[in-house]
Formats: C-alpha cells, structure tokens, sequence
C-alpha cells in the first residue's frame, strides 16, 4: 500500500508523525516499510506498508490521529495477482517476429 500526502509542517513535527505511524503499525501487525520522497507523483511524501489484509490497515489508521499539517492524502492499493500458476509467457512471443 502506497499512502502519498502532502506535509505542511517542521521536519521534527514530520519526525514525530512517522514514529507514531511506525508505533501504530508495529501493535496492528502491519509491516512499515519506510518513509518516502516519490519523484513521479505530486505529493512532498509517502508511506509503503505491506499488509496481509485491509482490515489490519484501517485499524492501524483508525488508532492515529491525523495531523493538521497533513494537508491532504491519496491511498493507493496494490493486490497481488496470484491466479497466474506458472511463470508469465514472454513477450513477444518468438513467432512475434517471424516473417514467411
């Protein structure tokens, strides 16, 4: 899970945030990935978790406070397919190029 928002506030107040949310991840068995500065998306910052379920996320988000220096967020899911058995064909395939 990608949590991207923008901070409006001290570097200390931002230190502080994190520790919480790390905390607050720690108790809800919600693994932190870390702290980010994404480079292709418009926000100052973003969180990456890995969960197990989204129930554990929510709980853990449902435990914090929200700070008024976080102005606004986007939360991005990201599911892993495992309905694929075996590994993906390759592309493109090798009679891709072959002309007769």
């Amino acid at each position: 899970m990608i949590n991207y928002f923008d901070w409006q506030g001290t570097r200390d107040a931002l230190t502080r945030w994190v520790e919480a949310v790390r905390s607050e991840c720690e108790k809800n068995n919600v693994r932190f990935m870390g702290l980010y500065g994404p480079s292709q998306v418009k926000f100052n910052w973003c969180f990456i978790h890995e969960v197990d379920d989204q129930e554990h996320y929510h709980r853990t988000w449902r435990g914090l406070t929200m700070p008024t220096e976080v102005t606004h967020q986007v939360i991005h899911y990201l599911w892993p397919d495992r309905s694929f058995a075996r590994e993906l064909p390759r592309y493109p395939p090798a009679h891709f190029f072959d002309v007769r």
